[in-house]
């Protein structure tokens, strides 16, 4: 809907987040020693702990091997999990031939793919990886891969890709105050549970990558988790502003909540575990923009000298194409994971292979046939277990704490409008108000007129009806 105001809630914020990113400027500029570094590190903490609340309790994983496949050098398991009961992960794990003791371990978290551990450019990252004496766990994110939440639905415009799916579960969550980033999160958590149930991996050696929406887990994990000794996000690291200003649509998970109200960006995430190595990649031409990117590198690696860091523990590499996990950012990472593990000879990769469906962990390639419990269920019973735990407020209760959550004036005053040239649809006239609500906002209002004549007053009738488009 056309309205003539379509960047006001827009540009409130810019200015909004502009003022938090230059206290924040401001407050880096005057660390100038271990002792000031080191307490930044621990309020950035701080706060993004409360942001992946609530942390559930860990409950058995009953992970399960459902098949093998042998290829030249490694091998790959199809491995099930649960990460909450009867929430099934499917996952690969790539174990080297003829491992002489406990080999580096990785992590790999999936970008928006719909094939999930199974797109071609992860299987990749994986292969260059395990192929060069590194234990890689990649596993699907929510539906991709093989977890399809919304298997049995048949009308699916709504969850049609992942994106779609991911902020359908985001919204849910959020009615019971839960954030989706940290279900992804805590998937990610689970998986290295596993990886470290493993005689064959050194838990002191544990890496960390994802491309995109990997990338993004890839962050916000590597700042919860101290188990995770290195860590390389793909095109994702930018700036929260960078993203506001260039108008970039984004997943529930890509925004944790309260992060940036107590002043925090995307580089204090990886500030947060200074000075274990870190390694930022990017691309030349995505749209994840690079001079954000630059700049977040620059802040983490002024921290790192002021904590000492040793050579190389935090790292920059932008690749020369677009948006994707190529295979110059593939070898890059991999690089640095080895340099960080002490393995002296790289191999370099030329040429990897597409396994698709054979990667399958479940018979059917879904977990939902499988046994699992859709994430709308889960949700379902925690909001069931709200329900029951919930005092009915009365009308004048609900009316005060709807006025506090909304944060709308005490005062019964009506807020200034302006009355709008009119216009027409469907053969009806239609009156438009703009309604200033705070600062630059307003509220665009539109009315269907009997006499077009009481365009130019807000006049309200006894029966208000008011449409609001999906």
């Amino acid at each position: 809907m056309r309205t003539g105001y379509g960047h006001m809630v827009l540009d409130d914020y810019v200015a909004k987040v502009r003022a938090v990113r230059e206290d924040r400027s401001k407050r880096l500029a005057s660390i100038r020693t271990r002792k000031q570094a080191l307490a930044y590190q621990e309020e950035v903490l701080k706060a993004i702990r409360k942001s992946m609340f609530p942390r559930p309790r860990k409950t058995p994983l009953n992970a399960q091997i459902t098949g093998v496949i042998e290829r030249r050098g490694y091998r790959i398991e199809k491995v099930l999990f649960e990460s909450r009961p009867d929430c099934l992960v499917t996952a690969n794990l790539y174990l080297p031939n003829k491992l002489e003791g406990p080999a580096p371990g990785v992590v790999g978290s999936c970008g928006h793919s719909a094939d999930g551990k199974g797109e071609p450019l992860y299987q990749a990252f994986c292969q260059r990886l395990v192929r060069n004496g590194f234990v890689v766990l990649m596993f699907d994110p929510f539906n991709q891969g093989e977890r399809d939440q919304y298997f049995a639905l048949r009308q699916r415009e709504s969850v049609r890709s992942s994106t779609h799916a991911h902020n359908m579960m985001g919204k849910q969550l959020e009615l019971i105050g839960e954030w989706f980033g940290a279900w992804r999160a805590w998937d990610g958590i689970r998986a290295l549970d596993y990886l470290l149930t493993r005689p064959e991996v050194d838990p002191t050696r544990v890496g960390l990558t994802g491309n995109s929406g990997g990338g993004t887990m890839t962050t916000w994990i590597w700042g919860v988790e101290p188990r995770f000794t290195m860590a390389a996000p793909s095109c994702f690291v930018t700036t929260f502003l960078a993203n506001l200003e260039n108008e970039l649509p984004a997943d529930s998970e890509q925004y944790p909540p309260g992060v940036i109200g107590a002043g925090l960006e995307m580089a204090d995430f990886l500030i947060a575990r200074a000075p274990q190595p870190v390694m930022l990649l990017g691309q030349t031409y995505c749209f994840f923009d690079r001079r954000g990117l630059q700049e977040a590198y620059g802040e983490v690696n002024r921290f790192y000298n002021i904590l000492k860091a040793p050579t190389r523990n935090s790292d920059l590499f932008i690749g020369p194409q677009g948006h994707g996990y190529s295979y110059h950012n593939q070898e890059a990472m991999v690089r640095f994971f080895a340099h960080h593990v002490k393995i002296k000879r790289v191999v370099t990769v030329r040429k990897t292979e597409d396994l698709g469906t054979d990667l399958n962990a479940t018979p059917e390639g879904e977990v939902i046939p499988a046994g699992a419990t859709p994430i709308y269920d889960l949700i379902g019973e925690k909001a069931g277990a709200i329900a029951e735990k919930r005092k009915k407020l009365s009308k004048t209760d609900l009316q005060k704490r709807l006025v506090s959550l909304l944060n709308l004036s005490q005062r019964r005053t009506v807020p200034h409008y302006r009355c709008l040239r009119g216009t027409a649809e469907g053969g009806d006239r239609l009156a438009r108000y703009a309604v200033e609500t705070e600062a630059n906002i307003r509220a665009l209002l539109r009315k269907r007129l009997a006499v077009p004549a009481n365009s130019h007053t807000l006049d309200v009738e006894p029966t208000v009806h008011v449409y609001l488009p999906h």
